[in-house]
């Protein structure tokens, strides 16, 4: 029996395992980059071209999904914008730690409404 030859392609057989975990380290953390830009960035679109408005938030609940140790929070809004009745409508967004107080049943927070798409919000905190 030719253990050389056994030995060699079981070398090459280890290199393409470790190929291929690489490659697949690799996109796993492109993928988790990606959705954490994702999730933690605002709809620039709805922040630059949106109608100016606020929203009482009237119920506050965690996802379960967190990015980079911040949850992720869904909330139950009543949206205010001129010219619209007040109308109700859930929001998801990744929240860092440090402001989570901000976002507590019964705040008001300034929003942006796409004119078009009255249920595309974007919470405007940074204003």
């Amino acid at each position: 029996m030719d253990t050389g030859g056994l030995m060699a392609g079981m070398g090459a057989m280890t290199i393409g395992i470790i190929a291929i975990s690489c490659l697949a380290t690799v996109g796993i953390t492109i993928g988790a980059i990606v959705l954490a830009r994702r999730l933690m960035k605002p709809n620039q679109e709805v922040l630059t071209t949106g109608v100016a408005g606020e929203a009482t938030i009237l119920r506050v609940w965690q996802t379960g999904m967190s990015v980079n140790d911040q949850p992720q929070v869904g909330m139950l809004l009543e949206v205010r914008v001129p010219g619209r009745e007040p109308y109700q409508v859930e929001h998801k967004m990744v929240i860092p730690m440090w402001n989570i107080m901000q976002f507590q049943q019964g705040a008001v927070v300034p929003v942006k409404v796409d004119p078009n798409k009255p249920g595309k919000i974007a919470l405007d905190v940074y204003a």
